[in-house]
């Protein structure tokens, strides 16, 4: 079995290793919900008004993705 031995595992302790994973986890959440939501709303959208904004219907992937963040 490896261990991890690096200064930062040492100064930081079990508490604010489990407190920054759970943090990380719910910004991903949160990323995932506004990524989602952008996706919903662009694609209820009809092609008249995607056109309107300048946005064809293949790009809402990627218009969310660049919003949200996400990768």
């Amino acid at each position: 079995m490896a261990y991890l031995n690096t200064p930062h595992s040492r100064s930081i302790g079990m508490g604010a290793r489990i407190y920054d994973a759970w943090s990380t986890y719910r910004a991903e959440r949160q990323h995932n919900a506004l990524y989602r939501e952008t996706t919903r709303q662009l694609g209820g959208l009809s092609k008249r008004q995607l056109e309107d904004i300048g946005v064809s219907r293949h790009d809402i992937e990627i218009l969310a993705r660049d919003h949200t963040g996400s990768r």
